[in-house]
C-alpha cells in the first residue's frame, strides 16, 4: 500500500563431469550489465546505504543516521515553485504525488548531528508500481529540473532568512540527473549536488552536502550508483 502523508543471489558452481548428461540448464549468475529487476516494497528500506557506507563515500567519519521515515515532505509554503521544489529537497510530496507512487523509504545522515552540520546526505528510494510509471516521473523530472538551472533562492521562514542557494548546470542522461548547487550562508557555505536516478520500478531521489569544495561535489551520484548495484538482478 501507498504510505500516507501525515505532515546477492548466490550461485552454485555447474559441474558437468565426462559421465554425466546435462539435463537441463545450469543456474549462472547473471550478467554483471544485467538490468535490475522490479523491486517490492519489502525490499526498500534494505536498499539504503549504513551510516559506514556514507562515511566512505562522503570521506566522513562518525555520520549519524537518523531512522528512515516511509513518508514525504511538503514544503510548497516555502517554495511554491515546483520545478525548483524538487531540485531544492528530495521527496517532496507536492512534486511525486501527481506521479502515483505507491512507497517511499527515506534517511538523513549529518555530522555532526545538529542544524549546524559540516556534511549532509539524503538518500531516498521511491516505488512504483511499474518502470513505465517511473519512467514518466523521470521524464517529467527532466523537463522541471531544467527550468530551474542557475536559480537563485531566497525563502524566508518565521521571518528569518534561511540560507540562499544557487543551482547550477543540469546534467542529465536517460536514467540520470544531476545538478550541483551552493547553500549560502555566511562561514556556512556548503557545495552539494542533487542526483536523481531511474532504476526498474524506483526512483533514486539523493543529497549530499560538503563544505565548500573548490571542485564539484559528486558523492550524491556516487551514493546513487551504490543504491542502484543494491537492486535484484
Amino acid at each position: 500500500m501507498r504510505s500516507r502523508r501525515h505532515p546477492r543471489l548466490i550461485s552454485l558452481p555447474c559441474v558437468v563431469g565426462a559421465t554425466f548428461s546435462l539435463l537441463a540448464g545450469c543456474a549462472t549468475a547473471p550478467a554483471a550489465d544485467a538490468p535490475p529487476k522490479s523491486v517490492n516494497e519489502s525490499a526498500l528500506t534494505g536498499l539504503l546505504l549504513t551510516a559506514d557506507d556514507i562515511d566512505a563515500v562522503m570521506a566522513t567519519s562518525e555520520m549519524t543516521a537518523h531512522p528512515p521515515v516511509a513518508q514525504m515532505a511538503d514544503h510548497r509554503n516555502l517554495l511554491p515553485n515546483l520545478n525548483c521544489l524538487g531540485v531544492w529537497q528530495v521527496t517532496e510530496a507536492p512534486v511525486y504525488d501527481p506521479s502515483g507512487w505507491q512507497s517511499v523509504r527515506q534517511q538523513m545522515l549529518r555530522t555532526p548531528d545538529s542544524d549546524s552540520w559540516d556534511s549532509l546526505v539524503v538518500q531516498s528510494v521511491v516505488r512504483y508500481d511499474t518502470p513505465e510509471a517511473a519512467q514518466r516521473f523521470f521524464t517529467e523530472s527532466a523537463d522541471r529540473w531544467a527550468h530551474c538551472t542557475n536559480h537563485r533562492v531566497n525563502i524566508r521562514l518565521n521571518d528569518q532568512q534561511l540560507p540562499a542557494w544557487l543551482s547550477g548546470d543540469l546534467s542529465a542522461s536517460d536514467s540520470r540527473l544531476t545538478m550541483p548547487y551552493v547553500r549560502e550562508s555566511g562561514p556556512q557555505i556548503r557545495t552539494c549536488q542533487h542526483a536523481l536516478a531511474l532504476a526498474a520500478n524506483v526512483i533514486l531521489d539523493i543529497q549530499a552536502c560538503r563544505p565548500q569544495q573548490p571542485t564539484a561535489v559528486t558523492e550524491a551520484a556516487d551514493i546513487a550508483d551504490r543504491i542502484e548495484a543494491r537492486l535484484p538482478r
